[in-house]
């Protein structure tokens, strides 16, 4: 339980960095979605560009069988690193956004 709650922790630590970072356009926010009970974390923008509308997950995370699967990156950071560099090892950190034959080559977990 401990592990888990440390990966929450962290989990939730990266996606309020990643809120802070401004969009360009004023009538766009940032909204963060921490459901610890079910183990689902999302950073989302959410607004208007002009005349056309923002709704985008930039950033998702599930905690499933003791394992941080990254669901979303819309981001060119290696989200995946940090989270090493959090402590978290790499076995546990499996990139759901590649198709599973992909996975064993990423250098992370596979499932």
């Amino acid at each position: 339980m401990e592990k888990l709650e440390h990966y929450r922790s962290c989990i939730q630590t990266l996606l309020e960095k990643h809120s802070q970072y401004k969009s360009r356009q004023e009538d766009v926010e940032s909204e963060l979605f921490f459901d610890t009970v079910r183990d689902h974390y999302q950073l989302m923008r959410v607004g208007w560009k002009g005349l056309k509308r923002v709704y985008y997950t930039v950033l998702h995370f599930d905690i499933k069988d003791g394992k941080i699967w990254l669901q979303q990156n819309t981001t060119d950071i290696d989200v995946g690193q940090e989270l090493v560099e959090m402590g978290i090892p790499k076995e546990d950190i499996v990139l759901g956004l590649h198709p599973p034959y992909k996975r064993p080559y990423t250098g992370y977990g596979v499932a």
